[in-house]
């Protein structure tokens, strides 16, 4: 499994393009487009789906043309799935622009499984940033994509909209029982290791 990180947009999010033998997914592809779409036909993939790991603009905001270019589904956890198509207007609130998602195409809920080839991401249901934000977790990899829920040395906002402190802390509870040796890619920002967060984050000591 191979993981090309590319940081898109004004919010500096990371957009993830995670392959394996040429199969891929491309995991919060929430601005520039052409560039996703640039690095995925370098390397010859063969994008098999889009995964939002919550509906915030800065998240989604490249899906209609990457669904378009590669003619792929968009899949969502099931608490988001009705907000997904009005993420946009918030983008135009803070002057970006940002295109407006299609509907989701598949709704995931916890303990669902994504596919490429021989490796398997298992839905982790996190909540507190927005209500339906997931994690992906491949145990056979030690690898976890976090979303906007736990950062390096941080975590979610759980002020905005469908936000809520209490269950984001539940939330960081579950994914941090994860193997101290699994790597966190997150919605901003530097990868770390559950591991690291245990014992550097302030948040959740």
């Amino acid at each position: 499994m191979e993981i090309e990180t590319l940081v898109v947009g004004v919010l500096e999010t990371n957009c993830y393009i995670v392959h394996d033998n040429k199969q891929a997914i491309i995991i919060d592809p929430g601005s520039d487009a052409k560039k996703i779409i640039k690095i995925i036909e370098e390397k010859n993939l063969q994008p098999k789906l889009i995964v939002n790991t919550h509906y915030h603009f800065d998240h989604t905001g490249a899906n209609l043309d990457i669904k378009i270019a590669f003619n792929i589904p968009i899949a969502i956890g099931i608490n988001d799935a009705k907000y997904l198509e009005d993420a946009y207007l918030d983008a135009h609130l803070f002057m970006i622009d940002a295109k407006k998602s299609p509907k989701a195409d598949i709704l995931l809920k916890e303990n669902d499984e994504i596919e490429l080839n021989d490796i398997k991401f298992i839905v982790i249901e996190t909540p507190g940033h927005t209500i339906g934000s997931i994690c992906l977790f491949n145990k056979d990899n030690h690898v976890l994509f976090s979303g906007d829920t736990l950062f390096y040395e941080s975590i979610g906002r759980y002020d905005l909209p469908t936000g809520n402190y209490n269950q984001l802390m539940k939330s960081l509870k579950k994914i941090l029982t994860l193997d101290d040796e699994c790597v966190v890619y997150p919605g901003h920002g530097p990868k770390t290791t559950i591991k690291h967060e245990l014992s550097n984050n302030p948040f959740i000591q």
